[in-house]
């Protein structure tokens, strides 16, 4: 029931359905904010509505939502889905959080992100705009699910920027991010004329559910700039496992040969995965290319295989991930057999 603070804000009641429990929510406090207070834990990531991660349905009540639209597309948004980070309730709400996954004693057990302090260990660059960004665990190793992704926050700020990562899920000890470079990001400018070996970052996570799951359908990846970091990652796991009885497609698109990347360790895996098959889309190709050319959504429609009988995984930007999710389900895919995982680049941020 709606009640108010002592200092006159009001507050709302937040039930969760699964498992029957009702945390109050202040006005001007997003739910998510208020479940971690309440030590809850509901799933996230981002926290700027940019990942999805903290999807929720919204069954009874009303909230004032101000989530990307990429992030919560009109159909969603229409089906009654929220994302619990940018939701503000207006009235008493109930939720239900089946799609996070959570266990009762996950539920209850409170946030378990711990944050991490790291050492930077290298900087390379991977394309003009690309920088492979990797990170050591001095004092104790990370378990993660390849295709999840960290918060690192820039340093000298208090902010925070997304990164997938890009190495398998067996090497604990290291964090190895391919980062996107922003004209005027906060960590873009870190990375390109501050970063030192030896520095201290803080790394927040893992969070996400892109992960590799389990089925018997062969697979396609489609991957747009620095969106290769997960597929990278998720590859590298089924090349670890021996997990070669699964077709594997993976598309990477980008506008030249200069803004293609990873090209020898994805040669490598192939060594490993033999039914990998890579196929580059450039929408700028040199002369005497013979690959595929244009967007990597037009690579992917003319291709021969029949993509009714596979997984699908997708990483890149919003519009690159709706583009290539409309197709695939128009050819085949089942909607609940699309993954996705779109990246929304941050810019600069007013410094504290």
């Amino acid at each position: 029931m709606c009640d108010t603070r002592g200092d006159g804000r009001l507050v709302y009641d937040i039930t969760v359905e699964q498992f029957g429990h009702t945390f109050d929510c202040a006005e001007n406090e997003t739910i998510l904010s208020a479940a971690l207070r309440n030590r809850v834990f509901l799933r996230y990531g981002c926290q700027h509505g940019g990942c999805g991660a903290c999807k929720v349905r919204l069954v009874d009540g009303d909230v004032e939502l101000t989530a990307s639209s990429y992030a919560l597309p009109p159909r969603e948004r229409d089906a009654g889905a929220i994302l619990v980070c940018q939701s503000y309730p207006v009235e008493d709400c109930v939720i239900d959080v089946a799609e996070m996954q959570l266990g009762a004693e996950e539920f209850f057990r409170g946030d378990g992100a711990v944050a991490r302090a790291t050492v930077l260990e290298s900087v390379e660059s991977l394309t003009p705009n690309v920088r492979r960004v990797v990170l050591r665990h001095p004092d104790r190793p990370m378990a993660f699910v390849a295709g999840q992704f960290v918060n690192v926050t820039v340093p000298g700020h208090a902010v925070a920027r997304s990164y997938s990562m890009a190495n398998g899920s067996a090497d604990t000890d290291r964090i190895e991010l391919i980062c996107k470079m922003m004209p005027g990001g906060l960590f873009s400018r870190y990375v390109d004329e501050q970063a030192r070996p030896g520095d201290e970052l803080i790394v927040n996570g893992p969070y996400g559910l892109m992960a590799i799951r389990l089925s018997h359908r062969d697979i396609v990846m489609v991957a747009g700039g620095a969106g290769l970091a997960p597929l990278l990652a998720m590859l590298t796991d089924l090349a670890d496992k021996r997990s070669t009885n699964r077709g594997v497609t993976l598309f990477f698109g980008a506008r030249s040969t200069a803004d293609l990347y990873a090209l020898a360790e994805i040669a490598a895996l192939q060594d490993q995965l033999p039914a990998l098959t890579f196929v580059p889309v450039l929408q700028a190709p040199p002369p005497g290319w013979t690959g595929a050319v244009g967007v990597v959504t037009d690579a992917l429609a003319a291709h021969s295989t029949v993509w009714s009988s596979h997984d699908a995984y997708l990483c890149g930007p919003p519009g690159m991930v709706d583009a290539a999710r409309d197709l695939l389900v128009d050819r085949g895919v089942r909607p609940q057999n699309v993954y996705a995982d779109a990246f929304v680049c941050t810019g600069e941020t007013p410094a504290p």
